[in-house]
């Protein structure tokens, strides 16, 4: 049911390589078991959904939300959901600059899950729902 979206190890790579990239100042998980938890409240609820744009969405708030690890949730999530568009073929470029793209990300929860797929799908969001820096 879940093909094609990133198992729990490919996420706790990922946050592996963010860790190694950005030199995180808090490392590792928070929780007992990270790929179970990953499993059960990220990428089976995301193969719930029709449609890659959907599916990418709810990966993208449910990685940052689930708060498995210690830092870089956001940074995880935001990654691992470009990635998963990359493996079904499609290149996201989102028109927001990068520190907007970084608020909605941030802010992902303000969202529903249609509207953060109408954003990857095609740039558009209501960045009027976003507080001020």
């Amino acid at each position: 049911m879940s093909e094609g979206l990133p198992t729990p190890a490919e996420i706790v790579d990922a946050h592996s390589q963010i860790e190694e990239a950005y030199d995180l100042k808090y490392k590792g998980v928070r929780i007992a078991a990270p790929k179970l938890t990953l499993r059960e409240d990220v990428v089976d609820p995301a193969a719930e959904h029709e449609g890659v744009f959907r599916r990418a969405a709810a990966l993208l708030f449910g990685i940052q939300s689930a708060h498995v690890f210690e830092d870089g949730n956001k940074r995880t999530a935001w990654t691992v959901t470009r990635s998963y568009l990359k493996r079904e073929g499609i290149d996201l470029d989102p028109p927001q600059d990068d520190e907007t793209i970084e608020r909605i990300v941030r802010r992902a929860g303000l969202f529903e899950t249609d509207e953060l797929a109408e954003w990857l799908e095609t740039g558009e969001i209501d960045e009027s729902k976003l507080p001020e820096h």
